[in-house]
Formats: C-alpha cells, structure tokens, sequence
C-alpha cells in the first residue's frame, strides 16, 4: 500500500486587508467546522484560537502565522480534514490549505475529474475577486517546483489541461 501524499493549495501573496472577507464570506469558514486552532495574538501576547478572533487581519497584525483544522471546508466541493495555514508579513501572506489526496484522487475517474475540475473552477475565481498573483495546487510541498502540479499565474489558465496535469 503506498504511503498517503498530502495535496497543498497555496495562495500566494494575499492581501491581508481581504483576509476576513475570504474567510468569512467566501470560504464561510465557522467554529463549528474546526477541530483545532492556534493563532498567536500579538497584540496580547497570547494565543488563541479560532472562535476567539474577531478579525484575522489584526490578530496577524503586524505579522503572524496561524493555523486552523477544519472537518471540511469547500472549495469547488467538499474536502474534509483540511489544515489551513496562514503566514503573514505587513501586508501580504500566503494561506495553504492542505489535506490528504485521498480527498481529491479517490473515487471514479469521472467523479475525480468533475472534483478538480470544480476546485480549479472556484480558485480561478477567488484569484480574480481577490486578485491573487499566485496559486500554486501540487502535493506538499507545493512550493517546490518539482511537487507544483499547476500554477494559476498571470496567464489565462485552460481548466481543461490544468485538470490532465492534476489526473497525471
């Protein structure tokens, strides 16, 4: 039995004045999904955790990181386990998702394309609302050329061969 990769969704550069939007509005991330959390509040000096935050982008304030896992969140579609990671200077940052490829490669062929295919479909659409310069989708580390299986950049991106390079 092969050994379970994890799969990393990057995004790169976030505005961090946009943080509660994306979570709040967008990902509509709420307590009730979390598991476990841990920020650091510089502010206070304390950690917290996910319910306590009133705003993302003054606990990350000036610069933070964070972190939070989710039962399951929806990006496209539903993908359970997902650790969220927020790394942020003054004012970007990047936040990675990261979950077991199980989540994304298990099932039939057909059910595993229209899946990929609805996960590329929903961050082009976040990097446009949100005008991210980068995402960047491949196992961990998806930082590292050799494991980015697609990088959603400057160029108009054909969902259809981004999807072939994630099936491949």
């Amino acid at each position: 039995m092969d050994s379970l990769e994890n799969l990393e969704i990057i995004l790169e550069d976030f505005r961090k004045d946009e943080l509660d939007k994306l979570i709040y509005d967008e990902l509509k991330i709420n307590s009730s999904e979390v598991k476990s959390s841990h920020f650091f509040d510089n502010n206070n000096g304390a950690d917290i955790e996910f319910h306590q935050i009133k705003s993302f982008r003054e606990v990350l304030s000036p610069i933070g990181t964070g972190n939070v896992f989710l039962n399951q969140m929806e990006i496209g579609c539903s993908i359970k386990d997902v650790m969220v990671i927020f790394s942020f200077d003054k004012e970007f940052g990047d936040i990675t998702f990261n979950f077991s490829e199980n989540e994304l490669y298990e099932g039939k062929s057909s059910e595993v394309r229209l899946k990929a295919k609805k996960i590329l479909e929903t961050l082009v659409g976040l990097k446009d609302k949100f005008n991210i310069p980068n995402i960047r989708i491949g196992f961990e580390p998806a930082s590292d050329d050799d494991t980015c299986l697609v990088e959603i950049g400057e160029e108009v991106v054909d969902l259809e061969s981004a999807v072939e390079f994630i099936l491949s």
